[in-house]
This record gives C-alpha cells, sequence and structure tokens, in this order.
C-alpha cells in the first residue's frame, strides 16, 4: 500500500494539488524534460539520487574485532535477510556513529544482493558492503526509500537483458542517475506523514515475526517428539496462540484459510493429550497452501508480459534507442497486449492482423501510422524468436502497408524572405537561418551549446539520432544573426538558444515549433515547422547538383534510401526537363 501511495504521488505525479485534487489527472501542467525524456509537473527539475540523500559507506569490521562485552553486531549482507544470528560476527562498540545503525535505517546492499531494506533487528555495526543512507536537503526517509528500490530495480533489467552478472553500484552510478524532483520538500514531506505509521508497523511487524519465528522453532521439536508434561494442557492455549500469532504475522505470507483451518481443527477437540497433534496437523494444512497468494491467470499473464515487455525495452535502450522512441515502443506494445489478453508465446498472426485493422478503423489512423505499428510489433516478436522466448514470430506473415506517395511542400526563396521579415526577435532570425543554412533536425537544434559553434569555419557540431555526432555547416547571413543574438544576450546558460522570458532556460522543441507556427500564422504561409527547413535545404541541394551521397552526410542519414526522398520532391525539375528534351 506505501510504495502504491508512493507510485501515485511521485511516479504518476497525482500527488495532491493546493485544491487538494490529483495535480496531473485535474490537467496540472505537465512539461517536457530533456534528460528525464518525459514530462513531469510544471516547476520541478532533473536531480540525482545524491540530491536527495548522502551514503555512508561501512567499516571494514575484521579490523575492528571486540576485546570485551562491548560490542555490536555486524550487520552484513546475511543479516540484512535473516537478521541477527548465532553465527553473526562482532564489532567494537566504540565505532563511528556514521557505521552504526538502529532500526528504522535504511540500509543498501551495493553489491551482490542490491536491494533497499528498512533494518529492524537492533543496534549494529555496519559492513563494508553496503551503506546507510540518511537524509540530504530535507529529504524525508520514504522518498529516498522508493527512488532507491526503483532504481535498483532498472539496474537489474538493464543486467538481465545484457545477460551479464548484475555487479555493484558505486557513487559514480548515484551520481549520473536521473530523476525527477519537486521545487522543493513539502510534497515529499507530506507523503512522509502517511506513510510513516505504517514503516513503524513494517518495522514491529518484522521484529515480533523474527521473534515468533525462534520461539516456533523452540516448540515444534518439542511437540513433535512428544516431550510433554503432564499438566502440559495448562500452557496449551499459550502455545496454540504463539503458534497462530506466529502464522498471522506473516505478513501475509499465507491465506486467511489456513489459519482458519487451524483453528476449526482444534477447537472441537483441545485437550493435552491432542497437543502432540499440533505438529502434524500444521503440516498438513501448509502441504495445502502455497505461502504466497496464489497470483490468478490473469495476474501471471500480466505479469509475464510486463517482464517480457520490460526486458525488450532494456535490450532497446542498451543499443542506444533514445527514450522518446523506447516510450513510443512501450505504449504501443501495452496496448496491444492490453486488447488481445493473452500471454505473449500465445499471441498468432491473426490476433495482431485484427488488432491492426481494429485500430485504423475505430481511431482513423493513417496507413502510415499502421506500418509504424507493424513495424514496432514486428521488432518486439522477432527479439522474443531470437531470444528463444517464442518459437516464430507472428508478424512475419504481415506485409509492409503501401502507403500513399505525396509531393511534401518546400519553402520557396519569397517565403523564406517573408518568414524572416515578420520575425521581431533577432533569435527567431538566427533560428530561421539555422535551420534553413544546416538542415538540422529540431531535436539537434535545442541540444545545441554556445561552444558547438566555429564561427571563424562556420560550422559546428551536432548530435543526431542515436547520438551520432557530425559537422554541418552555415552560411555567412547565419554567422551575422547568430554573432549578434549571442552578443545581446544576458544570461550565463550555455544553450545556444533559450527562451525570451526569465530565467531564459533552454529552449524546447515544443518551443521551436509553437514559435516557427506562430510565425506561419502571422505571414499566411501554411504548415511552417522545423522540418520544413530541413527538406527545403535537401531539396535544393539536389537540385543544384550536390551528389547524392554529399547530401546523406550533412543531413545525417543512416541509409541513402531516406535521403532519395528528398530527391522525388521538386516537381518543377522534371517539367522543365520534360519541356527541354520532349516538349
Amino acid at each position: 500500500m506505501a510504495k502504491q501511495l508512493y507510485d501515485y504521488w511521485f511516479v504518476q505525479f497525482d500527488f495532491p494539488n493546493e485544491e487538494g485534487k490529483p495535480y496531473k489527472s485535474s490537467g496540472g501542467k505537465m512539461v517536457w524534460n530533456e534528460k528525464l525524456k518525459r514530462a513531469i509537473p510544471d516547476g520541478w527539475y532533473c536531480g540525482t539520487l545524491l540530491d536527495i540523500a548522502q551514503y555512508t559507506n561501512g567499516l571494514a569490521c575484521q579490523k575492528f574485532r571486540p576485546i570485551d562485552d562491548n560490542k555490536l553486531p555486524v550487520i552484513k549482507i546475511k543479516e540484512m535477510h535473516d537478521g541477527i544470528s548465532s553465527e553473526t560476527e562482532f564489532v567494537k562498540s566504540d565505532i563511528p556513529e556514521s557505521v552504526k545503525v538502529y532500526d528504522g535505517d535504511v540500509l543498501f546492499s551495493w553489491s551482490a544482493s542490491l536491494e533497499v531494506m528498512l533494518w529492524a533487528y537492533g543496534n549494529g555495526g555496519l559492513n563494508q558492503h553496503i551503506f546507510k543512507v540518511t537524509s540530504n536537503n530535507g529529504y524525508p526517509r520514504s522518498f529516498y526509500f522508493y527512488q532507491l528500490i526503483d532504481y535498483i530495480g532498472n539496474f537489474k533489467r538493464m543486467a538481465e537483458a545484457r545477460k551479464t552478472t548484475m555487479g555493484h553500484i558505486t557513487q559514480d552510478h548515484l551520481k549520473q542517475s536521473t530523476i525527477a524532483l519537486p521545487p522543493n520538500t513539502n510534497i515529499a514531506n507530506k507523503l512522509e506523514e502517511r506513510l510513516s505509521p505504517i514503516f513503524d508497523a513494517i518495522i514491529n511487524n518484522s521484529q515480533e515475526i523474527m521473534n515468533l519465528t525462534k520461539q516456533r522453532d523452540e516448540l515444534l521439536p518439542l511437540l513433535m517428539n512428544g516431550q510433554v508434561l503432564v499438566n502440559y494442557h495448562l500452557y496449551a492455549p499459550l502455545y496454540i496462540d504463539s503458534l497462530i500469532l506466529t502464522i498471522h504475522l506473516m505478513q501475509d505470507y499465507m491465506k486467511e484459510t489456513f489459519l482458519e483451518a487451524v483453528i476449526h481443527r482444534l477447537e472441537s477437540n483441545f485437550t493435552a493429550e491432542q497437543m502432540a497433534m499440533v505438529a502434524e496437523i500444521v503440516k498438513d494444512e501448509l502441504s495445502k497452501y502455497e505461502i504466497n497468494k496464489r497470483a490468478s491467470d490473469e495476474e501471471v499473464r500480466m505479469r509475464e508480459n510486463s517482464q517480457l515487455v520490460g526486458v525488450f525495452l532494456s535490450a532497446k535502450r542498451i543499443e542506444g534507442c533514445s527514450e522518446k522512441t523506447i516510450h513510443y515502443y512501450q505504449s504501443s506494445i501495452e496496448k496491444l497486449l492490453m486488447v488481445i489478453q493473452k500471454q505473449v508465446c500465445e499471441i498468432t498472426t491473426n490476433d495482431i492482423r485484427c488488432y491492426l485493422a481494429t485500430q485504423q478503423d475505430t481511431r482513423q489512423l493513417s496507413k502510415v501510422t499502421i506500418d509504424n505499428l507493424r513495424r514496432i510489433f514486428s521488432s518486439f516478436f522477432s527479439w522474443l524468436e531470437d531470444e528463444d522466448y517464442i518459437t516464430k514470430s507472428p508478424v512475419r506473415r504481415i506485409h509492409k502497408v503501401r502507403t500513399d506517395t505525396l509531393v511534401k511542400e518546400v519553402l520557396s526563396d519569397e517565403s523564406m524572405e517573408v518568414l524572416r521579415d515578420s520575425c521581431t526577435e533577432i533569435r527567431d532570425i538566427a533560428i530561421i537561418d539555422l535551420l534553413a543554412s544546416t538542415g538540422i533536425r529540431v531535436g539537434e537544434l535545442v541540444k545545441m551549446n554556445r561552444d558547438d559553434i566555429d564561427f571563424q569555419e562556420r560550422q559546428c557540431v551536432v548530435f543526431g539520432k542515436g547520438n551520432k555526432e557530425r559537422e554541418v555547416y552555415f552560411n555567412a547571413r547565419t554567422k551575422i544573426h547568430l554573432k549578434r543574438y549571442l552578443d545581446e544576450r544576458k544570461d550565463n546558460n550555455p544553450a545556444l538558444f533559450v527562451s525570451l522570458a526569465t530565467p531564459h532556460s533552454r529552449l524546447t522543441i515544443s518551443g521551436v515549433e509553437s514559435r516557427l507556427r506562430l510565425l506561419g500564422k502571422r505571414t499566411n504561409i501554411l504548415k511552417v515547422h522545423p522540418h520544413k527547413f530541413r527538406r527545403t535545404l535537401a531539396t535544393m541541394a539536389i537540385d543544384k547538383g550536390m551528389p547524392i551521397e554529399q547530401v546523406q552526410k550533412l543531413l545525417g542519414h543512416v541509409k541513402i534510401d531516406t535521403t532519395l526522398h528528398y530527391a522525388m520532391v521538386n516537381q518543377t525539375n522534371v517539367k522543365l526537363a520534360h519541356r527541354k528534351y520532349l516538349g
């Protein structure tokens, strides 16, 4: 329940707004964060795990062996799992306070098992393979506890996708982590108020379970061997209560029906002679039940499908796909599995065909979108086939969707000049000139920094799809306007283009697109968007005789087939050639 509430507030961003309503669901403003590659609430920012918590490493405890009874148990990974036992080693009690552990502390084993827990088994000294996690910048325990759990889950999934050992997590890993943080700790503290009693209950129950488990382990052999006294029946209720309470406190590990069955079988014949039968009754009933609640078929299907999708997305992330692409893959595949409601290995070709046909009819999707979905499903099921999860991809027999070939428009020289004349900000002129002279993508534009520009050589470095680096070149007009724009700026932001209003943050893709739409509307030029400048440059280069291989290099295309699309755009040249040679 505590994790669900945390996810609701800080994963789905439906924390209570000022009116007490869920923020995102009630229309709260969401802003795309380029570093996180996702939309987060307005005013939030990207931070790291080091921003919210401090991580104190334990000691090499063999150097602090006790010489008297002033000692503390050493908390290793084994103790994190089983609690303090007779096999636990000890350390001096006068070790530094920073490496002492108390009930309620958050422990993080950064090697081997990689897990986070609330310690609940008494005071101890921390081993060197475990971090003691404490608050930083005022963030409460529940916030950094669940942030760490989510981070470790992602770390493990990536290791599984690579089919390698998980290794260990270092301070550098934590420094490179990315998490969404609110502008202050108020929201996190409000959640802490709700979760703190739950955390206290978890700690108390863990302690009680440990004590009762020890008592059970001592009692069961006596019961099984028949070692009972004449007046044993006087104590029988205490033994039975201990057994029942132990079962009840197993944190929902056993079904209520198990407890009811034990009580029912004892209440009708509760005598001293029958107490020797308790162990057999418990064993008999336990054999009929699982310790964990048995999942329904639907829950099993959803869990297994979710695991396969998660590993597939991790593989794509390792291959270098952007977070935006991965999100598109994830949403498309999850919608398919939600509609078909089968296990992945049972999905057939006909299931996918029917799904695509239904999507096209009900949502009026274009042929291009339907083919994009087909390619995503083909990638997913082909990967499952390669990894031996399925024998054959059901998408193999679904062929490419034939799409209409449309002649896409470009900007004329006149339209370009009209757009420039309509600009009231030197920044907008610089953006238009840079897009028009380099043909870069809008995603590449917004990632650029001031240091990327070489005014002397009139060139700059951009990072395209898959973080591929390439050089692009701009003309003298762009140099003049870009230099003038940068000279007039008063902010210290390293970004090449920033917003006009304070605090002059880096311009986003949507910011560029909306600005160009506004200029197009102001000048009555239809469909003004960043990619139109790229298409215009490519068409002009091909029309003027630039070799197609050089155009490919200029645009950063992996396949020349993509570049060839631009060679078919301008039909004016075909018309002129027809008149010249055939007319």
